[in-house]
């Protein structure tokens, strides 16, 4: 890793200017008027030169009375801010998968678009959101016919699906049974245990 101290002010501007990543970690820089300190690769509107202070570690900015920015995260390690609206989107989805909530309406909470949600969606999994929530969904229902003994209908409506049929397509889609047989299966298990 370069050491910062051996890399001149100028040059430090010039990657600044060009939200350079290589020097991302070796120094970050703080802007005056705003109080704020950045990493190099930060996407803020570019600082005026002569506000910038420069420094070696998070630990120097913040002893200058510096706080984190919030969009570029100088103080975590590790900073993917599109793996984290991924992660929130699928708490969202989780925390309430048996709603009646759409897509666009997960994207407004979290203060993005549906089509950029979508992008990062399918960029950081293997899934549209609309396939992890069917996904999650089946997931469920599998956990309520292993433990409950409602009715398949009342089972598609606990877990979020609006027709019977939708829960059925989705169900065998997913496990190569419909909840009919899985249940059965089920069952079928529980009697060889008996035996």
């Amino acid at each position: 890793m370069k050491d910062s101290s051996r890399i001149s002010d100028d040059r430090k501007w010039q990657a600044v200017v060009n939200c350079d990543r290589n020097y991302d970690g070796i120094f970050f820089y703080g802007v005056k008027t705003t109080g704020i300190f950045c990493k190099p690769s930060c996407k803020s509107k570019t600082p005026v030169r002569e506000n910038v202070n420069f420094f070696a570690h998070t630990a120097e900015a913040l002893k200058h009375g510096f706080r984190p920015c919030k969009r570029c995260c100088p103080n975590k390690d590790v900073f993917e801010p599109e793996l984290e609206l991924v992660g929130q989107a699928k708490d969202i989805i989780n925390a309430d998968y048996n709603q009646q909530i759409d897509i666009s309406y997960i994207a407004k909470q979290l203060g993005v678009s549906k089509n950029h949600l979508i992008r990062l969606f399918k960029r950081h999994s293997e899934f549209t959101p609309t396939q992890y929530f069917t996904k999650v969904r089946v997931g469920k229902a599998r956990e309520l016919l292993d433990q409950e003994d409602l009715s398949i209908l009342e089972l598609a409506y606990a877990v979020g699906f609006k027709s019977l049929s939708n829960f059925y397509k989705c169900f065998k889609e997913q496990t190569g049974r419909t909840p009919h047989e899985y249940r059965k299966r089920r069952d079928d298990d529980s009697d060889d245990l008996l035996l």
